[in-house]
């Protein structure tokens, strides 16, 4: 490993701290969620931020380790994965972070609040994954 510690962990410490944000913004009924803009704006504003800065994890430990040149924020879990740095199965959540990112930049279509409510849920666990694995990442190999 040559990504610089520092580095990944300035932007772990960006997601824990969104991820707690997130968390805080998510006792609220579906209902009370629909009809509140300010929290969807907010919700959807702090997931943006948290998937972008997994994803600026990602291709700085792809560049650094030289795992190769992502050619979409998704595929950059696709590298991390093939190095080992990621299981399939998060890879595979990761990758649909990724363009739900997208989803939420460029609005290509409408964003349905249910699934955002959904994610606010039930996926903010998957981002604490991405945390964990990367700290094993981290982690200095156990001597020869």
């Amino acid at each position: 490993m040559v990504a610089d510690a520092e580095i990944v962990r300035e932007r772990s410490g960006r997601i824990q701290r969104y991820l707690r944000d997130l968390r805080s913004m998510s006792d609220i009924s579906l209902d009370a969620f629909r009809e509140n803009r300010e929290r969807q704006y907010a919700v959807l504003h702090a997931l943006q931020l948290a998937i972008e800065a997994s994803i600026e994890i990602g291709t700085h430990i792809c560049s650094a380790d030289a795992l190769g040149i992502p050619g979409s924020y998704a595929e950059t879990f696709d590298l991390l994965e093939q190095s080992g740095v990621v299981k399939q199965l998060l890879a595979a959540k990761l990758r649909a972070m990724a363009r739900f990112r997208n989803r939420i930049v460029h609005f290509y279509w409408e964003i349905d609040l249910d699934e955002i409510y959904r994610i606010l849920n039930e996926h903010l666990c998957d981002l604490e994954e991405f945390l964990a694995a990367i700290e094993r990442y981290l982690e200095p190999p156990p001597p020869a």
